[in-house]
């Protein structure tokens, strides 16, 4: 600073010939001086939250994870299920091109416990309640839940739509045979049920979008988004007179799995037949978790 204020002295001849002046300067001196002092803390500052602001971004969030189901024994999950089916009903006594909306509500509860666990495997204990009552039981199931069948959560419910025959899936095999997923990934699976001819044809896409923090009653979790599409979906079935008929239908849905352990947060899946104009919605939700 002192340098500064020599080279104005000797560039500036109105203050070399002016005391006045050089005390005047000089006065100002500290004033500039508070001035830059107080620029740099400002920039200090906005460095100091830009580096907090990324380190509070955990680094590790969108590398790689180890592809396995990760339970704790003594854990107690409880969904909520909700699925509702419309349809657009012909009135065939008024016309054909008028139409009543069907629809039909069902909810019921999933109850997820942790038994056991191996190296291979879960042994869990399900039990379930319906609403409305249909006069049917849901009594406890105990079952073994591979650690390898994470995939389940990625589309839920109603997975096994998708993952049906997946023994046979040479594509979805090939995805399975891999240690990690990671952020961006996009998995492909085949469709195809039997033949082009009778059968199922067509594709499924998961995209696996990014890391997002969601909130459901069961409490706030970092969780995977995954965003389910269909591609040229198809099923084809005879008819009565065994006229295969090709039935055109979209599947779109969305999948929350908690960001290392797989543990599904919260799904919702959309299936839309063309030709029957029905619609199924479904949706499951975390609404409680108990840990060991």
């Amino acid at each position: 600073m002192w340098e500064c204020l020599i080279f104005k002295l000797q560039d500036n001849s109105s203050l070399s010939s002016s005391p006045s002046a050089l005390s005047s300067e000089i006065q100002k001196t500290p004033k500039k001086r508070h001035q830059i002092f107080y620029a740099i803390i400002a920039v200090s500052v906005v460095l100091v939250v830009i580096c907090a602001t990324v380190l509070l971004i955990p680094l590790n969030e969108s590398s790689p994870r180890e592809l396995s189901l990760n339970y704790a024994v003594g854990e107690r999950m409880i969904y909520e299920n909700t699925n509702i089916l419309t349809s657009q009903i012909a009135e065939v006594e008024r016309s054909l091109s008028d139409t009543a909306t069907y629809r039909h509500d069902q909810n019921s509860t999933l109850i997820i416990e942790v038994l056991s666990e191996n190296s291979d495997s879960y042994t869990v204990r399900q039990t379930g309640t319906m609403t409305p009552d249909v006069g049917i039981t849901i009594s406890p199931l105990t079952r073994s839940i591979d650690k390898a069948s994470y995939y389940i959560n990625f589309v839920e419910p109603q997975g096994q739509f998708i993952f049906h025959n997946i023994d046979s899936n040479p594509t979805f095999l090939a995805y399975l045979a891999q240690d990690k997923i990671a952020v961006g990934d996009v998995w492909t699976i085949s469709a195809n049920v039997g033949d082009a001819s009778l059968g199922r044809t067509g594709e499924f896409i998961l995209k696996f979008v990014g890391i997002q923090e969601i909130t459901v009653p069961a409490g706030t979790f970092q969780t995977m988004r995954i965003e389910i599409t269909s591609k040229d979906l198809s099923s084809h079935t005879p008819d009565v007179n065994m006229t295969i008929n090709s039935i055109n239908m979209q599947i779109n849905g969305t999948s929350y799995v908690e960001w290392g352990t797989f543990r599904l947060i919260k799904a919702d899946l959309t299936q839309t037949e063309d030709a029957s104009k029905i619609t199924t919605y479904s949706e499951r939700t975390l609404i409680e978790f108990t840990k060991p």
